[in-house]
């Protein structure tokens, strides 16, 4: 090989090294930023093939694509002295990559930085709310359990006091025939005197009464709610991401939790909350039981008495009747009604080992006396 065509081999090597080195494309997902000796050149966010100058200058690549950011448990302590663990995640991107490059100069360094910014954030808007506000979003109507429900007479004994209401009511009151036909009671008027007018235009003193639903309202009102919430730690954030480079999106709550020894706490009380719900079926059980055993005892004394007083009754009947036939029956023949009667007596008297001490002249001997049927 001639010495020209070396040359002319080496001259096309090092052409392609050089603009291997000085070419480079970028692709849809990225942005690139061109850097010469530590100073940002140029931004390129457009694919395709570029160039640079090879050795001097260099091309650090970056996502063009929306980042994700999940950051560690936090341990905060709110308003209402809740001390809580509150997890949060985010989503952003880099947005001005000569501004980034130059602060935060990678992704990792990112990272880190939005660990401080977002945690420092989320810190101030939930120490300066109730735990309330980032649980809720609306104040929606609690709804009460079975349970509850049970506990407070809306399931159980609804029967009872229908029949309660139905047994209070006054004789005088009817009921009316028709919705919008009321029915008057009795007239009164001349029993009962008139009360003083003064009297009767005061009006009866209200008892004071307790809404335990209000009282549940103004305990747990949300005035912010979690979703204003999170859109003022993504304010507060993003009022310092942008000072270098970066766009949050979106800030959310992934979870909230009571620290361990609260926890612990917490779940005694659901414990004991539970077992006290439980306690209460317990206790509606037995009181139904014993309920419905007084029931059944008093239902059976009343078939047990009428029973007793018809069986009375109709030994009563059949006593009287034997006695009108054995009446009859000894009006025919009186002496024989004595002589069997004083031989009946004898026979419940007068055993094996009786003795009897008796006049000769004594009526209840007569009978003994006799010889072959014939008196003395």
């Amino acid at each position: 090989m001639s010495r020209s065509k070396l040359i002319l081999l080496g001259v096309v090597v090092v052409v392609m090294i050089i603009v291997g080195t000085a070419a480079f494309t970028v692709n849809e997902s990225e942005q690139v930023v061109v850097v010469q000796f530590g100073k940002v050149v140029r931004t390129i966010s457009d694919p395709g093939l570029h160039f640079k100058i090879p050795v001097i200058q260099e091309a650090r690549r970056f996502e063009k694509r929306w980042l994700e950011w999940d950051g560690d448990p936090n341990q905060i302590t709110t308003r209402d002295k809740r001390y809580i663990y509150i997890d949060v995640f985010a989503r952003w991107r880099i947005v001005d990559p000569r501004v980034f490059i130059e602060k935060l100069r990678d992704e990792i360094s990112a990272q880190g930085r939005l660990d401080d910014i977002i945690d420092n954030a989320t810190r101030n808007v939930v120490a300066n709310h109730n735990l309330i506000e980032a649980i809720r979003t609306t104040n929606r109507e609690f709804v009460e359990a079975d349970e509850e429900a049970a506990l407070t007479g809306k399931m159980f004994g609804s029967s009872d006091s229908a029949q309660a209401d139905s047994a209070g009511k006054t004789e005088g009151e009817e009921k009316p025939a028709d919705d919008n036909t009321p029915t008057t009671k009795e007239d009164t008027s001349a029993a009962v005197p008139a009360a003083p007018a003064a009297e009767a235009s005061k009006p009866a003193p209200a008892a004071p009464m307790i809404d335990s639903k209000k009282q549940t309202e103004s305990l747990y009102h949300v005035t912010q709610g979690r979703k204003r919430l999170t859109r003022l730690i993504l304010e507060k954030a993003s009022a310092k991401t942008l000072e270098m480079g970066i766009e949050l999106k979106d800030v959310q709550i992934k979870r909230i939790n009571y620290i361990e020894s609260v926890q612990a706490k917490v779940f005694d009380r659901m414990i004991s909350e539970r077992k006290r719900v439980a306690e209460a079926f317990r206790s509606l059980g037995q009181g139904r039981y014993a309920e419905i055993v007084g029931r059944m005892d008093k239902d059976l004394k009343q078939i047990r008495s009428e029973a007793y007083r018809r069986a009375q009754e109709t030994m009563g009947k059949a006593d009287a009747e034997a006695a009108n036939i054995y009446a009859e029956a000894y009006q025919q023949d009186p002496e024989l009604y004595r002589f069997l009667k004083t031989m009946e007596s004898y026979g419940q008297t007068v055993d094996d080992t009786s003795w009897l001490l008796l006049t000769t002249d004594s009526d209840y001997a007569r009978h003994l006396r006799t010889q072959k049927g014939r008196v003395n």
